[in-house]
């Protein structure tokens, strides 16, 4: 555990880190062209270390001290603060059983809180900068239709994995991918569950994760449960994957 005072373009916040792991000595953080591309395509807020080996990301206060002051000083300030309920630490260790599955996660170098009341960025996570990846939207929106049905499939395999270690990701979509120069996944935005212990409900989770909105098309969507169901015996009814899906519900 370290107490760091860090610059955030030039105005320095002090955060409280756990899980320190090859940090530098000394930590500066700046505003790039790279982090409001990964701004645009979420909610939280990205800082890049000055040498460009780190990527921080930063979630902001759900709520206003001036406009609702009891729900930020119960669920912002006490829980997510002082309980360490924050979104930071949740993923880190959500990264942390993503790579025990066997998942490929930019590395960790740690999460920190600010328990500054006056500092609305509370919570921190510092991970590895990967160098030339793409986000997996950006990626899927530009293959042809074969590609996307391999990379489908790419993606599923692993949501299975996932599954088969005891758990599902609780917002299933591509942005929530890198994609490496060499094309290997990388999972980000790391939030995940535990499956429920029933067999019937463990498939119910699994498939309540998969979205019309969040894959991109009913057609997708539908060829993703379908390929899932080969992994999992134990689901109502098996159907093995079928290039045919793919021409389904063209909108």
């Amino acid at each position: 555990m370290k107490l760091l005072d860090i610059p955030f373009n030039d105005r320095r916040r002090r955060y409280l880190v756990f899980h320190a792991n090859d940090l530098p000595e000394r930590l500066s953080l700046a505003s790039t062209a790279t982090t409001q591309e990964f701004e645009a395509i979420g909610s939280s807020r990205f800082f890049l270390s000055r040498d460009g080996h780190l990527l921080a990301k930063v979630v902001p206060d759900k709520f206003r001290k001036r406009q609702a002051p009891m729900k930020w000083l119960l669920r912002d300030y006490l829980e997510k603060r002082w309980l360490g309920q924050c979104a930071a630490r949740k993923e880190f260790r959500s990264l942390r059983i993503l790579r025990r599955a066997g998942l490929a996660t930019p590395r960790c170098h740690g999460w920190g809180i600010s328990l500054n009341p006056g500092n609305r960025n509370g919570s921190l996570l510092l991970m590895e900068r990967v160098s030339h990846a793409r986000p997996g939207g950006e990626v899927f929106d530009a293959m042809s239709e074969a590609e996307r049905i391999a990379f489908l499939e790419r993606f599923c395999a692993e949501v299975a994995q996932l599954a088969r270690f005891g758990y599902v990701h609780r917002d299933l979509h591509y942005n929530n991918l890198l994609i490496s120069a060499e094309g290997k996944l990388l999972w980000i935005d790391t939030h995940v569950r535990r499956l429920p212990t029933k067999s019937a409900d463990q498939w119910l989770a699994l498939e309540n994760s998969l979205t019309v909105n969040k894959l991109r098309g009913e057609r997708y969507r539908s060829y993703a449960e379908q390929y899932l169901r080969a992994y999992f015996p134990h689901t109502p009814s098996r159907c093995p994957p079928s290039t045919s899906v793919e021409h389904t519900d063209r909108r």
